[in-house]
Protein backbone atom coordinates (compact mmCIF):
# COMPACT_ATOMS: atom_id res chain seq x y z
CA UNK A 1 0.00 0.00 0.00
CA UNK A 2 1.70 3.81 -0.91
CA UNK A 3 4.15 2.16 -3.03
CA UNK A 4 2.63 1.23 -6.22
CA UNK A 5 -0.99 1.60 -7.70
CA UNK A 6 -3.46 -0.31 -7.92
CA UNK A 7 -4.20 -2.84 -10.52
CA UNK A 8 -7.80 -3.35 -12.29
CA UNK A 9 -8.91 -6.75 -12.32
CA UNK A 10 -12.55 -8.23 -13.46
CA UNK A 11 -14.93 -8.20 -10.62
CA UNK A 12 -14.61 -12.54 -10.72
CA UNK A 13 -10.94 -11.88 -9.99
CA UNK A 14 -10.79 -9.45 -7.59
CA UNK A 15 -13.68 -11.55 -5.59
CA UNK A 16 -11.23 -14.82 -5.66
CA UNK A 17 -8.12 -13.01 -4.45
CA UNK A 18 -9.96 -11.28 -1.98
CA UNK A 19 -12.35 -14.12 -0.85
CA UNK A 20 -9.79 -15.60 2.00
CA UNK A 21 -10.81 -12.65 4.56
CA UNK A 22 -14.17 -13.67 5.36
CA UNK A 23 -16.49 -11.77 3.51
CA UNK A 24 -19.10 -12.96 0.63
CA UNK A 25 -19.52 -10.84 -2.72
CA UNK A 26 -22.74 -10.19 -4.49
CA UNK A 27 -22.49 -8.80 -8.18
CA UNK A 28 -25.05 -6.81 -9.66
CA UNK A 29 -25.53 -5.00 -12.75
CA UNK A 30 -28.14 -2.24 -11.56
CA UNK A 31 -28.72 0.35 -14.51
CA UNK A 32 -30.94 2.75 -15.04
CA UNK A 33 -31.01 6.20 -12.75
CA UNK A 34 -31.57 5.09 -9.28
CA UNK A 35 -29.23 1.88 -10.47
CA UNK A 36 -26.67 3.71 -11.80
CA UNK A 37 -25.83 6.01 -8.54
CA UNK A 38 -25.02 3.38 -6.42
CA UNK A 39 -21.50 2.28 -6.75
CA UNK A 40 -21.54 -0.87 -4.23
CA UNK A 41 -22.16 -1.74 -0.07
CA UNK A 42 -21.03 -3.06 2.26
CA UNK A 43 -22.95 -5.18 5.68
CA UNK A 44 -21.38 -6.36 8.25
CA UNK A 45 -23.15 -9.58 9.09
CA UNK A 46 -25.42 -10.93 6.78
CA UNK A 47 -27.44 -13.94 5.86
CA UNK A 48 -27.04 -16.92 8.16
CA UNK A 49 -23.21 -17.28 7.65
CA UNK A 50 -23.55 -13.54 9.46
CA UNK A 51 -20.25 -12.68 7.04
CA UNK A 52 -19.83 -9.57 5.56
CA UNK A 53 -21.11 -8.57 2.47
CA UNK A 54 -19.81 -6.49 -0.24
CA UNK A 55 -22.06 -5.93 -3.21
CA UNK A 56 -20.58 -4.12 -5.72
CA UNK A 57 -22.76 -2.76 -9.17
CA UNK A 58 -20.88 -3.68 -12.10
CA UNK A 59 -23.15 -1.29 -14.50
CA UNK A 60 -19.68 0.84 -14.70
CA UNK A 61 -16.99 1.53 -15.69
CA UNK A 62 -14.04 -0.71 -14.77
CA UNK A 63 -12.18 2.04 -12.59
CA UNK A 64 -15.74 2.87 -11.30
CA UNK A 65 -15.80 -1.27 -10.14
CA UNK A 66 -12.05 -0.94 -8.71
CA UNK A 67 -12.80 2.13 -6.73
CA UNK A 68 -16.32 0.56 -5.10
CA UNK A 69 -14.25 -2.62 -4.22
CA UNK A 70 -11.34 -0.86 -2.74
CA UNK A 71 -13.66 1.51 -0.91
CA UNK A 72 -15.59 -1.42 0.55
CA UNK A 73 -13.10 -4.13 0.93
CA UNK A 74 -11.63 -1.01 3.23
CA UNK A 75 -14.86 -1.08 5.25
CA UNK A 76 -14.40 -4.67 5.90
CA UNK A 77 -10.36 -4.40 6.61
CA UNK A 78 -11.11 -1.02 9.21
CA UNK A 79 -13.87 -2.57 10.71
CA UNK A 80 -11.53 -5.68 11.60
CA UNK A 81 -8.70 -3.82 12.78
CA UNK A 82 -10.96 -1.35 14.95
CA UNK A 83 -13.16 -3.98 15.93
CA UNK A 84 -15.94 -2.09 14.74
CA UNK A 85 -19.13 -3.29 14.99
CA UNK A 86 -21.01 -0.20 13.15
CA UNK A 87 -24.43 -2.29 12.43
CA UNK A 88 -25.75 -1.02 9.25
CA UNK A 89 -25.25 -0.41 5.65
CA UNK A 90 -22.59 1.17 4.54
CA UNK A 91 -23.26 2.95 0.58
CA UNK A 92 -20.96 4.15 -1.80
CA UNK A 93 -23.10 6.35 -3.90
CA UNK A 94 -21.28 9.74 -6.03
CA UNK A 95 -23.61 12.19 -4.21
CA UNK A 96 -22.23 11.61 -0.32
CA UNK A 97 -18.43 12.59 -0.67
CA UNK A 98 -18.85 14.99 1.51
CA UNK A 99 -20.63 13.23 4.14
CA UNK A 100 -17.70 10.99 4.35
CA UNK A 101 -15.44 13.71 5.27
CA UNK A 102 -17.42 13.42 8.42
CA UNK A 103 -17.66 9.79 9.01
CA UNK A 104 -14.36 8.10 10.41
CA UNK A 105 -15.42 4.68 8.90
CA UNK A 106 -16.35 6.47 5.79
CA UNK A 107 -13.24 8.51 5.43
CA UNK A 108 -10.55 5.45 6.64
CA UNK A 109 -12.31 3.74 3.57
CA UNK A 110 -11.59 6.66 1.03
CA UNK A 111 -8.28 6.59 2.54
CA UNK A 112 -7.48 3.17 1.46
CA UNK A 113 -8.56 3.90 -2.42
CA UNK A 114 -6.93 7.75 -2.16
CA UNK A 115 -3.41 5.95 -1.14
CA UNK A 116 -4.06 2.64 -3.48
CA UNK A 117 -5.17 4.91 -6.45
CA UNK A 118 -2.04 7.85 -5.82
CA UNK A 119 0.44 5.92 -4.38
CA UNK A 120 3.50 7.72 -2.95
CA UNK A 121 5.74 8.45 -6.08
CA UNK A 122 2.67 9.19 -8.20
CA UNK A 123 0.88 11.65 -5.46
CA UNK A 124 4.28 13.53 -5.21
CA UNK A 125 4.53 13.73 -9.04
CA UNK A 126 1.26 14.69 -9.30
CA UNK A 127 0.34 17.43 -6.09
CA UNK A 128 4.12 18.66 -5.59
CA UNK A 129 6.30 21.22 -7.56
CA UNK A 130 9.09 18.75 -9.57
CA UNK A 131 12.19 19.17 -7.88
CA UNK A 132 11.01 21.29 -5.12
CA UNK A 133 9.00 18.92 -3.07
CA UNK A 134 6.43 21.91 -2.17
CA UNK A 135 2.87 22.05 -2.66
CA UNK A 136 1.55 22.66 -6.20
CA UNK A 137 0.40 26.00 -7.33
CA UNK A 138 -2.03 26.88 -4.63
CA UNK A 139 -2.71 25.70 -1.32
CA UNK A 140 -6.65 26.23 -1.41
CA UNK A 141 -9.19 23.70 -1.16
CA UNK A 142 -9.49 23.57 -5.35
CA UNK A 143 -7.46 21.74 -7.34
CA UNK A 144 -5.36 24.21 -9.70
CA UNK A 145 -5.83 23.55 -12.89
CA UNK A 146 -2.40 22.29 -14.10
CA UNK A 147 -3.11 19.24 -11.00
CA UNK A 148 -6.73 18.41 -12.68
CA UNK A 149 -5.37 18.20 -16.26
CA UNK A 150 -2.57 15.61 -14.43
CA UNK A 151 -5.28 13.98 -12.59
CA UNK A 152 -7.14 13.46 -15.25
CA UNK A 153 -3.98 12.08 -17.82
CA UNK A 154 -3.43 10.08 -14.91
CA UNK A 155 -6.60 7.94 -14.80
CA UNK A 156 -6.76 7.95 -18.76
CA UNK A 157 -3.48 6.57 -19.02
CA UNK A 158 -3.45 4.27 -15.86
CA UNK A 159 -7.28 3.01 -15.63
CA UNK A 160 -8.87 3.57 -19.09
CA UNK A 161 -10.80 6.16 -17.60
CA UNK A 162 -11.57 9.01 -20.49
CA UNK A 163 -14.30 11.89 -20.25
CA UNK A 164 -15.11 11.87 -24.18
CA UNK A 165 -18.28 10.97 -25.44
CA UNK A 166 -18.15 7.41 -25.16
CA UNK A 167 -19.57 7.60 -21.28
CA UNK A 168 -22.89 9.33 -20.66
CA UNK A 169 -23.25 12.26 -19.13
CA UNK A 170 -24.58 11.37 -16.03
CA UNK A 171 -21.72 8.85 -15.32
CA UNK A 172 -19.49 11.44 -16.36
CA UNK A 173 -20.92 13.57 -13.07
CA UNK A 174 -20.58 10.52 -11.20
CA UNK A 175 -17.05 9.32 -12.36
CA UNK A 176 -15.42 13.60 -11.92
CA UNK A 177 -17.05 13.85 -8.51
CA UNK A 178 -14.81 10.38 -6.87
CA UNK A 179 -11.69 11.55 -9.30
CA UNK A 180 -11.92 15.05 -7.38
CA UNK A 181 -12.49 13.68 -4.20
CA UNK A 182 -10.06 11.27 -3.67
CA UNK A 183 -7.58 13.59 -5.23
CA UNK A 184 -8.10 16.26 -2.99
CA UNK A 185 -8.10 13.74 -0.08
CA UNK A 186 -4.96 12.05 -1.30
CA UNK A 187 -3.48 16.00 -2.08
CA UNK A 188 -4.17 16.75 1.69
CA UNK A 189 -2.92 13.41 3.24
CA UNK A 190 0.55 14.57 1.32
CA UNK A 191 0.84 17.96 1.65
CA UNK A 192 -0.55 17.93 5.27
CA UNK A 193 0.49 14.87 6.82
CA UNK A 194 3.60 14.00 4.38
CA UNK A 195 1.87 10.48 3.52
Amino acid sequence: MNDESVTLVSPTEFTRRWSGLGVQFQLAKLGGAEGVALLGFYVREMGRSRLPLICVNTAHHPAAIGAAFSHEMGHHLVGRLFDSHKPHAQLLTYTAYGEHLDDPEELAADVLVSLGVFPEAIARKIFLNPGKGRKSESTSAELPDSVSANVLKYFEGRFGLSFGAQIPSQKKLQYLAAVVHFAKLRRALLTEYEI
